[in-house]
């Protein structure tokens, strides 16, 4: 990305209160503030020539490389300032800056104040690693003042330090094992992978080696929950990773310093417990958490984007689910808005099931041509992230392009599915059925003959969804509904209706 994209991005990110600031506190009549004003009266997008056509008097655009990095320099510079007392590690870094100010100055009675409000902030908050920091300067202050006998308050300390030691610890290996267990459900990898199995159990494993060291701390049992939460949700046991989820609510509940000081680590958490509670068919629950999900004010360009990308994506597909089509529908202006404005938070795992979701309402509606949009969208994408949403795009297109009558599309469609599906390493019973479907009955037969291939293909595929020992992946519920609607003549719109009532 140029580097004056992310200047003009930086600038429009920032809040009106955010943008005040700034102007009030720089120069006002500065080249750089008066590139600020430029750049920020363009709407969309960057537009380089066009700022120095309709600015070419002004003294910014003679030397306008030097002057933007300039003005990145002052943004910057004054943002640290406005957000210096807004959250709890500045408040303590501050304070300890001050003790070292203190200590220069030889002002014992002011060093000491600023020690102790410090080791009081990070204590109630559980910054481990500051207070390592915090107890440290303790030990030098008593060891520098301490009129009597200095060993027993400095060994009293040291013991307070190994404690503080060994919760930091404590907290990197459940942090450490978490991410691990995060990262392959993220990556979507092959839960009947053996090595991927043993990964997740031995990270699990560690996880709980460390429960009863979390007892009191609220980062420590958090991390523990986020950690069995995931892990749950690896392997598809929704209804115990909705309940660790639960688990982490609660702590917000009991901690309520925490739900107002971490307010984005609560939306996060909301927003899981929304999506688990979806996946485990707690719709009570479900609705109840959205609504709260939806009133938590947000204060920035991070916290707008993560409601985003949670409520509408949920809502989204909680509307689809119970098949009320409209409502679905009339989100998806938003959503398209929401991808654009959000488009450098969203994760492209996010982005791309977005995507889906919508392709997916689409072919349940039998919009087909609108299905096609967003189907090339999805295909677009080249990278490793989500290939089962690759995979069930690339089965669905020849189906789709045959229901708009594209017969000439629809042979080599086929051949692509088909050559996707078997160069995939290890594949589900669904997907060699699909399989052999495609190289059995390409869409050009006759309409008895395709009707009896359909009809055969859902018998076949009712199957595997009735055996317990398979996992139900993305799509099946989908062709099935297709299938009905072709042998039975039922819209899969009213057969989702009628799943609902």
């Amino acid at each position: 990305m140029p580097a004056q994209d992310e200047l003009f991005q930086l600038i429009k990110c920032l809040t009106p209160s955010e943008k005040r600031y700034f102007k009030v506190n720089g120069e006002s009549n500065s080249n750089y503030m008066q590139l600020f004003d430029a750049m920020d009266k363009q709407t969309d997008e960057y537009d380089e020539e066009l700022l120095k056509v309709k600015n070419a008097k002004k003294p910014f655009v003679k030397y306008l490389s030097a002057e933007k990095k300039q003005l990145r320099e002052q943004i910057m510079k004054q943002m640290r300032a406005y957000r210096s007392d807004s959250t709890v590690d500045n408040k303590i870094n501050e304070l300890l800056q001050d003790e070292a100010f203190y200590r220069d100055k030889g002002l014992k009675a002011l060093r000491e104040k600023a020690i102790a409000k410090a080791k009081e902030l990070a204590t109630k908050y559980e910054r481990f690693y500051l207070l390592q920091e915090i107890l440290e300067k303790e030990i030098a202050y008593v060891e520098e003042f301490e009129e009597k006998n200095v060993t027993n308050p400095v060994l009293a300390l040291i013991a307070e330090w190994k404690d503080i030691l060994i919760k930091q610890q404590t907290f990197l290996e459940l942090w450490s094992n978490n991410k691990e267990i995060f990262a392959g459900y993220r990556s979507g990898e092959d839960i009947k992978d053996e090595y991927f199995i043993n990964r997740m159990r031995n990270a699990i494993k560690e996880v709980e080696f460390y429960r009863a060291r979390t007892i009191g701390s609220f980062r420590l049992q958090r991390a523990f929950h986020r950690a069995y939460s995931n892990y749950h949700n690896v392997f598809m046991e929704d209804k115990l990773s909705f309940e660790s989820t639960v688990c982490e609510y609660q702590l917000f509940q009991e901690f309520p310093q925490f739900k107002l000081e971490s307010s984005h680590d609560y939306k996060v958490c909301l927003s899981n417990l929304v999506s688990r509670a979806q996946s485990a068919g707690k719709e009570e629950e479900f609705l109840q958490y959205i609504s709260e999900l939806k009133k938590l004010p947000t204060s920035s360009f991070n916290d707008d984007g993560e409601v985003f990308q949670n409520v509408y994506f949920l809502e989204h597909l909680y509307y689809i689910n119970k098949g009320n089509f409209h409502q679905a529908e009339s989100l998806i202006a938003e959503i398209e808005r929401g991808l654009n404005e959000f488009g450098q938070k969203i994760n492209k795992a996010r982005r791309l099931t977005f995507l889906y979701n919508i392709m997916i309402m689409y072919f349940l509606m039998h919009e087909f041509k609108k299905c096609t949009k967003w189907a090339d969208e999805i295909l677009s994408d080249k990278s490793e992230i989500k290939q089962n949403v690759t995979t069930i795009t690339k089965v669905l297109l020849p189906i789709i392009h045959f229901e708009l009558g594209h017969h000439d599309l629809v042979e080599n469609l086929t051949r692509s599915a088909y050559r996707h599906l078997k160069n995939k390493k290890r594949l589900h019973e669904f997907e060699r059925l699909v399989l052999h479907y495609f190289k059995e009955m390409p869409f050009s037969v006759d309409n008895d003959s395709f009707y009896k291939s359909v009809l055969s293909f859902q018998d076949s595929l009712s199957q595997i969804m009735d055996d317990p020992n398979q996992k139900i992946l993305l799509g099946m519920e989908e062709l099935k509904l297709w299938c009905i609607s072709r042998t039975k003549g039922i819209l899969m719109s009213e057969q989702l209706a009628q799943q609902s009532q």
